[in-house]
């Protein structure tokens, strides 16, 4: 027993003299305080109050910081951000740019494919009631059914750690079927034509600003604006055909567009907080619409010279993604967008307002995150319309190369 106590008691004035020289070597041992009060030392043990001790970053480090009785803080250690804490799962950091963007000296090449689908039926009278109860005249119902297949190139770089720049070029690839029935005034009689069309649509280009960065109490706060120009086909100006043997029931565009033909400009907020494992995310967005003159308003034959202002719109939209292992997530959020009433002016004329051409679209979405690697993810959405004016189906699947 003797002879155990002492060697353990030379194993401890060993390492007594090896920290004695460590503390010489740093200065530390001309220090009369200790270097971390009890309270700090339960913190750092994990039994103290996870307050009184915050991560803060300045530029690429992570300070650790203890809060005063007034507020000010005071270093304890600095150490890289992964020396901390832990990292973020590869799947938040997915859901995190898809909401909020890629920022940093980093750029990134997204293709993606988004199809949507829309069916849409009514039933037109063309005729007068006789004795309150007796329709005479011309009865069609008409179906119009729409499938949009649209390929996206997105090219995004973050300049700085707080902004990024990110231009879009989609190609839209549009089928529409028209049907009527009560075609030649017969009950029976039905018709239905296919109007394919094809082209560039509206190239966008966009910026986004982080105002702030997320903290243990605030959430990632980012600012974004687009300009849209009008590159893709315009709408004014289709004349519509009447398919022959319909007696008239049946008129469709001689050509399909794929773009809306105006400057647009777009500015909003959006916000993210990471509740680990669950991200909780929001945005709030303002369309904005410029006047464009065209040579021909009008569907009907002839040129019909005028101006239009397609309506203004705000859209919100909120949702949760839930991190399910490390490298996929899953995520639920709905949107919904109001706008306005389109104007059209005929030169020499007076402005009119389009019956009938405000919206209100609603999407409920589920989404899927796949991080097939440090570079490549997978991203999936689904959407479901909500509303008459929403397309019944949208489904979106996206690929994103970080480079």
């Amino acid at each position: 027993m003797q002879v155990r106590n002492a060697d353990s008691q030379a194993r401890i004035e060993a390492l007594e003299e090896r920290l004695g020289a460590l503390e010489a070597a740093t200065g530390l041992a001309t220090q009369d305080a200790d270097l971390l009060s009890d309270e700090d030392q339960a913190t750092l043990r994990g039994r103290g109050d996870p307050r009184s001790l915050q991560p803060r970053r300045y530029g690429d480090t992570v300070a650790l910081q203890t809060e005063g009785p007034a507020g000010a803080a005071d270093a304890v250690a600095v150490e890289e951000p992964d020396r901390k804490t832990p990292a973020p799962s590869e799947a938040v950091e997915t859901v995190t740019e898809v909401e909020q963007g890629i920022f940093g000296d980093r750029l990134s090449f997204e293709a993606g494919v988004t199809y949507s689908h829309f069916d849409d039926a009514q039933i037109n009278l063309s005729g007068f009631l006789a004795l309150d109860a007796i329709f005479l005249g011309r009865i069609s119902l008409d179906e119009i059914t729409a499938d949009v297949i649209t390929t996206e190139f997105v090219t995004r770089y973050g300049l700085t750690d707080r902004l990024q720049f990110d231009v879009s070029v989609p190609y839209l690839f549009r089928h529409s079927n028209f049907q009527s029935a009560g075609a030649g005034g017969s009950a029976s009689g039905t018709a239905e034509v296919d109007v394919t069309g094809s082209g560039l649509g509206d190239i966008s280009v966009g910026a986004s600003y982080r105002l702030l960065r997320e903290t243990f109490r605030r959430p990632d706060v980012v600012l974004n604006a687009r300009v849209k120009a009008p590159t893709g086909e315009h709408p004014f100006g289709v004349e519509l055909v009447e398919i022959p043997g319909t007696a008239g029931n049946l008129k469709v565009p001689e050509r399909l567009s794929t773009g809306s033909g105006v400057w647009g400009a777009s500015a909003g907020i959006s916000v993210l907080k990471t509740l680990d494992p669950m991200v909780v995310f929001g945005s709030l967005t303002y369309f904005y619409n410029f006047s464009q003159h065209f040579r021909d308003i009008d569907e009907a034959l002839g040129n019909q010279p005028g101006s239009t202002k397609i309506g203004d719109a705000i859209q919100y939209g909120a949702g949760v993604a839930f991190a399910l292992n490390e490298r996929s997530s899953l995520s639920l959020s709905f949107t919904q967008r109001f706008g306005e009433r389109t104007t059209i002016r005929r030169d020499g004329g007076s402005s009119q307002v389009i019956v009938g051409s405000q919206s209100n679209v609603g999407l409920f979405n589920v989404g899927a995150t796949f991080s097939l690697s440090d570079k490549i993810a997978l991203l999936t959405n689904l959407g479901v319309g909500m509303t008459s004016d929403a397309p019944d189906m949208v489904l979106s699947v996206r690929v994103p190369f970080r480079f």
